[in-house]
Parts: C-alpha cells; sequence; structure tokens
C-alpha cells in the first residue's frame, strides 16, 4: 500500500509539471527535414541530446544512446535520439565526427538553433529530453547528467503513451 501511495504521488507531481513538447521543422545534417510533431504523431518516442559537443557531454550522451539503443529489439526505429548542436553553431560535419568518434553512430544529427532547448526549461550541457505520445508530451528532462535508469522508464511511459491513442469527441447523431 505504501508503494501505491508513493507511485500515485509521484504520478500526480508529474502530471502537475506536465509539459508538451515545442514543434520544430528542420533538415538534419543529411538534409532530410523532420516535422517533431508529426514523428511523434506517427507513434515515434523522440530523445533530444543537445551537447556542445565536449568531453563532459561523453558520457551522458553515450549512455543516452546506449538506452535508447536497447530499444531497438522490441521497438525497432520506434525510439530515435536526435543528437542536436546545442545552439546549432557547429556545423554538422563536425557534430557528425564527434559522434562517431564516442561511438553513437546511429543517431539523427542536427545542428539548427531552431531546435531550442531554452524550450524546456533552459539550457544544460548536456540537456536530454523525451517525448512521445499523441499529446506530445515531455516524460524526462534533465540537465548536465543522466540517470540510465530513470531514462529508461521515461522512455517506457512515453512507449505506453504513444499506444494509447488520443480520445475523439463524438460527433453528435452518430453511434
Amino acid at each position: 500500500m505504501k508503494h501505491l501511495l508513493s507511485a500515485v504521488l509521484a504520478a500526480a507531481s508529474v502530471l502537475a509539471s506536465a509539459q508538451t513538447a515545442t514543434n520544430f521543422n528542420c533538415a538534419d545534417c543529411h538534409g532530410e527535414t523532420h516535422d517533431l510533431f508529426t514523428e511523434l504523431d506517427a507513434g515515434k518516442v523522440i530523445v533530444l541530446t543537445w551537447v556542445m559537443p565536449c568531453a563532459a557531454c561523453t558520457g551522458p550522451a553515450l549512455a543516452t544512446y546506449n538506452v535508447v539503443q536497447s530499444f531497438q529489439a522490441s521497438h525497432p526505429d520506434q525510439v530515435l535520439m536526435y543528437l542536436i548542436d546545442d545552439y546549432g553553431n557547429t556545423n554538422c560535419n563536425s557534430l557528425n565526427t564527434w559522434k562517431s568518434n564516442i561511438g553513437i553512430p546511429n543517431t539523427i544529427s542536427f545542428s539548427n538553433a531552431v531546435i531550442d532547448m531554452d524550450d524546456y526549461h533552459g539550457p544544460g550541457m548536456p540537456k536530454i529530453v523525451v517525448l512521445g505520445g499523441g499529446g506530445h508530451e515531455v516524460f524526462f528532462n534533465t540537465n548536465n547528467t543522466v540517470d540510465p535508469t530513470a531514462l529508461q522508464n521515461a522512455i517506457n511511459a512515453a512507449l505506453l503513451a504513444a499506444a494509447v491513442p488520443e480520445e475523439t469527441p463524438l460527433v453528435a447523431g452518430l453511434s
């Protein structure tokens, strides 16, 4: 009973501070255009990871990558990691070289200031945010470090939200 009460209180605190994603529509470092809300509406879970890129970002970015990759067997191509230059002022070649050097190849990289970490309660280095569900919810938001268990739990929650269809209002006279 004590654990149930703790879980209910934790869920209530998350709902009380609920935040929704900010949409963006821009090209990644390979020139492919991404519309965040379209991808979330298609059932994707997006893990935004802002980096400088810098040495201090390596450990948390690699931990995030490993958690995201752990979902590929059970949810192929449904959980995606977006690697984003912090202020969009590092060219894509440098960002892609950095991600290759630290061993995170299966990420989609962006160097575009339109994807703004300030939309998620300010900067961090790195900053990691999990988005998902038809309501475009934020399930995880952390600065400077990452707790892999908390990240995994957030991705699981986002996958559940993506699996639950949004309620559609009933039209009068139709049943």
